[in-house]
């Protein structure tokens, strides 16, 4: 018998093929549409095939019948004054009931205005809620992203991730050109742009989702929006069940945390109401690098029919032992603990923040939200050192933030919700005061400098469905002014510095094109540009005679722009869902980190380099084959490269060299089962090799590194849960960051060590 073989796309794409024409048969669904909150029938809701103009309505009871071309069709319904649903068909002559919520949800309706939704051209990753709870254990947020979405390397500098400082980079990139925000609110610091989510403890407790866009992503408030931005949504008061909630917390380095929520559910007078306090104590594991912190969480809202009020805000304080200075590796060698900065220098910090918001249903297809917000930071933060007489001088570095903001959006659906406009405004004023004494002289600082920085930024998103494409298009318009005011006392009075400006046009265009209701395409283009931060500028803590010339000089720190190209695959069958992406981020004027510190040591220095790029490939994905296994993952491959690199004092020129830490690999997987009420896990992470300083000196490198982790939960009595958590199973040392440090007349590599093998048990009691 003659034999033939097909090339592999084709027998690939046949293999696929199949099984969707074995499924593409007639399949009669029938159901109910109800009112969500009072489970009335809804009478004259359409139901309709995506994608067709194959549809029904309900009848006098609210249900409907209806024969769907196969098993890959989606069903959606509307109703007037609700918000659509749409639900995959999935098994013959089954029944689907569908419970629609009133179109003005004030949670979704303001999150909705800042956020990119699902089909619109960016990379994005969305993570709810139940996805955040099987891995959070109290650590500030940016470790549990890493884990979950591709492209982000965090690290601790007490090593435990629980509290403490520690920062993230997203594709290489530091934590100061990612926009943070909560429900729209900037939550980073104007004008150092960084977010310390130690000043605000257990803050994912108080999350129903977040959204992280890779890359330039949609327009969004408060800093640019550079290497990416990440947005986290409140709980959600409207759907909340009332209930209480006590968590038990204990585990290595001597960690205890107890936290205590309370929800109301939406009451009969149509308030509802949501609080969160937390206690948190950790030893570190490094040297006194412990933690002590408070936390409160609350939301309250008001659901009418066409307007709705909310109020969300949060106050936290924290005391850390400092432990910010990188760690030569000889002596890590000798001690893995090693902390070089003093047992006397603790902190004592803290940030709040409130936001009222104000919804107006103008109409079905039109929304108006406002936001009045105020944020505030401030504390100690000393810095202590041995003098050459052997007397011991500590230096207080406090600083004091206040933060006024306003936005508004306007949002638009005509065209049967195929044509969506969003407009939206937003203006702060960011005033900050630096400054220095020696202790225990606080009422008479030896230096004290003000800071102002406001904006005015203005954008338009549109997107338009038309057939299997849908074309968005963004425009953001920002203008900047950063005002920096000298100590005239510490300085003179002739001591002047140029108010600085910088005006920035953002534009972003992008198409998706549906190839079926599970998988779909797309691309996009988009550019940002971004201003220094006041560090960039001064290069140190203060302005002085050493830096007052590069200060004054407008052009010494230049504001950097990236033109990002991104295109990508994304999956949502049954089993197997996930997206593939890749991406081209060509920068100029790129402000980049060069492995030095400023004088006083807890921060990096940056400078302009001309040219550079970022480009990678990032997968990430969740396959369920049944009900009980599940294996998740997220792979990150990126090369990126300095065009040319000319150090100060150095008389030669790098060319094509990498940038700091920005490593090509990394890689995150997870695996499970989960019975009745029982769930174990195995989570592996890998990242590659990268460079502590840009001219790539071989001896000065991150090392890569593999960690395994563990978790085991089980339920009990219905709503009660107990948790363990096996982090760093191998006992690998490893590290996630670091930098070159003098010693003995050398330059070797310096590195905050990352925790050996270590557990949390959490006890979780609902009521």
């Amino acid at each position: 018998m003659k034999s033939f073989y097909l090339p592999f796309p084709a027998g690939l794409f046949l293999c696929w093929l199949f099984p969707v024409l074995s499924w593409a048969q007639p399949v009669t669904v029938s159901g109910q549409v109800r009112d969500a909150q009072t489970q009335e029938p809804l009478v004259g809701a359409n139901i309709i095939v995506v994608g067709t103009a194959q549809g029904t309505v309900t009848n006098a009871e609210g249900f409907y019948n209806l024969s769907v071309p196969s098993q890959e069709a989606r069903l959606k319904v509307s109703y007037v004054g609700y918000q659509p649903q749409e639900i995959k068909v999935a098994a013959p002559k089954q029944t689907l009931d569908f419970s629609l919520r009133p179109k003005y949800s004030l949670e979704e309706v303001v999150i909705q205005s800042v956020r990119a939704d699902q089909n619109i051209p960016v990379t994005q990753t969305t993570i709810q809620r139940e996805s955040i709870e099987e891995l959070y254990i109290g650590q500030d947020a940016l470790y549990v992203l890493e884990e979950i979405t591709p492209s982000i390397l965090a690290y601790s500098e007490s090593g435990t991730k629980m509290t403490n400082y520690g920062q993230m980079r997203l594709r290489g990139i530091d934590q100061t050109r990612i926009n943070i925000t909560l429900n729209g609110v900037p939550l980073n610091d104007m004008i150092d742009q960084g977010v310390f989510f130690s000043n605000f403890t257990d803050f994912g407790n108080s999350i129903e989702s977040v959204q992280v866009q890779r890359g330039v992503g949609t327009s969004t408030n408060g800093t640019a929006s550079y290497a990416g931005s990440i947005n986290f949504e409140s709980i959600n008061l409207q759907d909340s069940e009332p209930s209480t909630e006590v968590q038990l917390e204990a585990g290595s380095f001597q960690t205890f945390r107890s936290s205590g929520e309370v929800k109301t559910g939406l009451l009969n007078n149509k308030f509802a109401f949501y609080s969160r306090f937390t206690k948190t104590h950790s030893d570190g594991y490094r040297y006194h690098s412990g933690t002590n912190s408070y936390s409160f969480f609350f939301s309250g809202g008001y659901f009418g029919e066409k307007d709705l009020v909310k109020i969300t805000g949060f106050t936290g304080r924290t005391q850390n032992d400092l432990a910010y200075l990188a760690v030569a590796l000889p002596d890590i060698k000798a001690d893995p603990k090693t902390n070089y900065v003093s047992n006397n220098d603790i902190d004592d910090f803290g940030q709040h923040l409130l936001q009222l918001q104000y919804t107006r249903f103008l109409s079905d297809q039109t929304s108006l939200v406002s936001s009045l917000y105020y944020g505030g930071a401030g504390g100690d933060f000393p810095s202590g050192y041995t003098d050459e007489n052997g007397n011991f001088i500590q230096l207080n570095y406090p600083l004091y933030n206040n933060h006024y903001g306003l936005m508004t959006h306007l949002s638009h659906s005509t065209l049967q919700d195929r044509l969506n406009a969003n407009v939206g405004v937003h203006t702060y004023t960011f005033h900050r005061k630096n400054i220095e004494s020696v202790i225990p002289h606080y009422a008479t600082p030896y230096y004290e400098d003000e800071s102002r920085k406001e904006e005015l930024s203005v954008f338009g998103k549109v997107s338009y469905q038309w057939h299997h494409f849908l074309l968005f298009g963004d425009l953001q318009f920002r203008t900047v002014q950063l005002d920096l005011m000298p100590d005239k006392d510490f300085l003179g009075q002739n001591a002047t510095i140029p108010v600085r400006s910088w005006t920035f046009i953002n534009p972003k265009l992008g198409v998706t094109y549906e190839i079926n209701t599970l998988t779909s395409l797309y691309a996009s283009y988009g550019r940002s540009g971004r201003e220094p931060t006041r560090f960039d500028i001064l290069g140190s803590t203060q302005i002085n005679t050493f830096n007052l010339a590069s200060v004054q000089d407008e052009n010494a720190v230049k504001a950097e722009y990236v033109n990002d190209f991104e295109a990508g695959v994304r999956l949502s069958h049954q089993k197997l869902s996930g997206q593939a992406n890749v991406f081209y981020m060509q920068f100029e004027n790129e402000i980049a980190p060069i492995g030095e510190s400023i004088p006083e040591g807890f921060v990096q220095l940056r400078k302009n380099v001309p040219s550079s790029y970022r480009r990678g490939i990032e997968l990430d994905w969740r396959y369920q084959p049944l009900s009980e296994w599940f294996f998740s993952g997220d792979i990150s491959y990126m090369q990126s490269s300095i065009k040319t690199y000319a150090p100060q004092g150095d008389d030669q020129v790098y060319q094509d060299v990498r940038p700091v830490i920005s490593p090509e690999w990394i890689i995150n997987a997870s695996m499970g089962y989960q019975g009745s009420g029982w769930q174990l896990a195995l989570s592996p992470r890998y990242v590659s090799q990268s460079y502590l300083e840009p001219t790539n000196q071989p001896g000065l490198i991150l090392p890569s590194f593999f960690i395994l982790d563990a978790r085991a939960s089980v339920s009990f009595l219905e709503d009660h849960s107990l948790s363990l958590y096996l982090n760093n199973l191998l006992d690998e040392q490893y590290y996630t960051y670091g930098q070159p440090v003098a010693y003995q007349g050398e330059t070797v590599p310096g590195y905050f060590v990352q925790p050996p093998r270590n557990f949390y048990l959490v006890l979780k009691l609902k009521f």
